[in-house]
Protein backbone atom coordinates (compact mmCIF):
# COMPACT_ATOMS: atom_id res chain seq x y z
CA UNK A 1 0.00 0.00 0.00
CA UNK A 2 3.01 1.87 -0.06
CA UNK A 3 3.58 1.99 -3.22
CA UNK A 4 7.17 0.95 -2.90
CA UNK A 5 7.10 -2.34 -5.07
CA UNK A 6 4.24 -3.51 -7.57
CA UNK A 7 1.86 -5.47 -5.98
CA UNK A 8 -0.48 -7.98 -8.88
CA UNK A 9 -3.47 -9.34 -7.86
CA UNK A 10 -3.25 -8.40 -4.07
CA UNK A 11 -6.41 -7.50 -2.28
CA UNK A 12 -6.96 -6.20 0.64
CA UNK A 13 -10.24 -6.30 2.82
CA UNK A 14 -10.57 -4.73 5.77
CA UNK A 15 -13.60 -4.62 8.62
CA UNK A 16 -14.58 -2.50 11.52
CA UNK A 17 -17.19 -1.06 13.29
CA UNK A 18 -15.59 2.58 14.29
CA UNK A 19 -15.64 3.84 10.30
CA UNK A 20 -15.47 7.49 11.67
CA UNK A 21 -11.60 6.22 13.38
CA UNK A 22 -9.89 5.02 10.37
CA UNK A 23 -6.57 7.21 9.48
CA UNK A 24 -7.35 9.28 6.63
CA UNK A 25 -3.98 8.27 5.16
CA UNK A 26 -5.90 5.17 4.14
CA UNK A 27 -8.84 6.46 2.15
CA UNK A 28 -6.28 8.14 -0.14
CA UNK A 29 -6.72 7.18 -4.00
CA UNK A 30 -5.26 4.18 -4.15
CA UNK A 31 -5.29 2.50 -1.42
CA UNK A 32 -8.78 1.45 0.66
CA UNK A 33 -10.86 2.74 -2.46
CA UNK A 34 -13.95 1.49 -1.11
CA UNK A 35 -16.19 1.44 1.84
CA UNK A 36 -19.00 -1.07 1.76
CA UNK A 37 -21.95 -0.53 4.72
CA UNK A 38 -23.29 -4.22 5.96
CA UNK A 39 -25.95 -3.07 7.83
CA UNK A 40 -27.79 -5.19 9.77
CA UNK A 41 -29.99 -8.21 7.89
CA UNK A 42 -33.80 -7.69 6.33
CA UNK A 43 -36.81 -9.95 7.10
CA UNK A 44 -35.50 -12.05 3.79
CA UNK A 45 -32.08 -12.28 4.98
CA UNK A 46 -32.74 -13.04 8.21
CA UNK A 47 -34.97 -16.24 7.11
CA UNK A 48 -32.16 -17.10 4.90
CA UNK A 49 -29.79 -17.40 7.82
CA UNK A 50 -32.43 -19.22 10.01
CA UNK A 51 -32.99 -21.37 6.96
CA UNK A 52 -29.34 -22.38 6.53
CA UNK A 53 -29.21 -23.32 10.28
CA UNK A 54 -32.62 -25.32 10.56
CA UNK A 55 -30.89 -27.37 7.64
CA UNK A 56 -28.50 -28.99 9.96
CA UNK A 57 -31.08 -28.99 13.18
CA UNK A 58 -34.25 -31.24 13.88
CA UNK A 59 -36.52 -28.52 14.35
CA UNK A 60 -40.05 -29.05 15.74
CA UNK A 61 -43.10 -28.33 13.79
CA UNK A 62 -44.12 -26.15 16.48
CA UNK A 63 -41.75 -23.64 15.35
CA UNK A 64 -42.47 -20.59 13.72
CA UNK A 65 -40.53 -19.36 11.41
CA UNK A 66 -42.22 -16.03 10.47
CA UNK A 67 -42.46 -15.57 14.57
CA UNK A 68 -38.85 -15.96 14.64
CA UNK A 69 -38.13 -13.64 11.70
CA UNK A 70 -40.26 -10.95 13.38
CA UNK A 71 -38.13 -11.36 17.06
CA UNK A 72 -34.71 -10.90 15.63
CA UNK A 73 -35.68 -7.84 13.87
CA UNK A 74 -32.35 -5.60 15.81
CA UNK A 75 -30.01 -8.86 15.70
CA UNK A 76 -26.87 -9.38 13.58
CA UNK A 77 -26.43 -12.56 11.58
CA UNK A 78 -23.98 -13.80 14.07
CA UNK A 79 -26.63 -12.76 16.73
CA UNK A 80 -28.52 -15.42 15.00
CA UNK A 81 -26.96 -17.83 14.56
CA UNK A 82 -26.27 -17.99 18.56
CA UNK A 83 -29.86 -17.74 18.79
CA UNK A 84 -30.10 -20.93 17.39
CA UNK A 85 -27.21 -23.05 18.90
CA UNK A 86 -28.32 -21.55 22.30
CA UNK A 87 -32.01 -23.43 21.68
CA UNK A 88 -30.05 -26.63 20.68
CA UNK A 89 -28.21 -26.45 23.86
CA UNK A 90 -31.27 -26.11 25.82
CA UNK A 91 -33.11 -28.84 24.16
CA UNK A 92 -29.93 -31.09 24.93
CA UNK A 93 -30.07 -29.59 28.97
CA UNK A 94 -33.53 -30.78 28.55
CA UNK A 95 -33.26 -34.09 27.21
CA UNK A 96 -29.69 -35.39 25.80
CA UNK A 97 -31.77 -37.99 24.01
CA UNK A 98 -33.63 -34.62 22.55
CA UNK A 99 -35.04 -35.54 18.47
CA UNK A 100 -35.51 -32.39 17.92
CA UNK A 101 -35.64 -28.38 19.10
CA UNK A 102 -38.72 -26.35 19.62
CA UNK A 103 -40.61 -23.08 20.11
CA UNK A 104 -39.84 -23.14 23.96
CA UNK A 105 -36.18 -23.52 23.09
CA UNK A 106 -35.84 -20.56 20.75
CA UNK A 107 -37.85 -18.48 23.23
CA UNK A 108 -35.73 -19.27 25.77
CA UNK A 109 -32.53 -18.92 23.79
CA UNK A 110 -33.93 -15.01 22.45
CA UNK A 111 -33.89 -14.33 26.60
CA UNK A 112 -30.78 -15.28 26.59
CA UNK A 113 -29.01 -14.03 23.50
CA UNK A 114 -30.42 -10.25 23.23
CA UNK A 115 -28.84 -8.14 19.98
CA UNK A 116 -26.03 -6.13 21.23
CA UNK A 117 -26.10 -3.48 19.01
CA UNK A 118 -27.98 -0.21 20.40
CA UNK A 119 -30.17 1.90 18.58
CA UNK A 120 -27.81 4.65 18.87
CA UNK A 121 -25.18 2.84 17.22
CA UNK A 122 -27.43 1.74 14.38
CA UNK A 123 -28.20 5.13 13.95
CA UNK A 124 -24.57 6.49 14.55
CA UNK A 125 -24.19 4.01 11.45
CA UNK A 126 -26.84 5.35 9.38
CA UNK A 127 -25.93 8.94 9.68
CA UNK A 128 -22.60 7.86 8.99
CA UNK A 129 -23.33 6.55 6.15
CA UNK A 130 -25.27 9.45 4.36
CA UNK A 131 -22.28 11.96 5.07
CA UNK A 132 -19.75 9.56 3.44
CA UNK A 133 -21.59 8.16 0.58
CA UNK A 134 -20.78 4.89 1.75
CA UNK A 135 -21.99 2.18 -0.72
CA UNK A 136 -24.20 -0.42 0.62
CA UNK A 137 -24.78 -4.10 -0.09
Amino acid sequence: MDGIEQLKDVTILAATNRPDRIDKALMRPGRIDRIIYVPLPDAATRREIFNLQFHSMPISNDVDLDELILQTDTYSGAEIIAVCREAALLALEEDIQANCIMRRHFTQALSTVTPRIPKSLRRFYEEYQEKSGLHTL
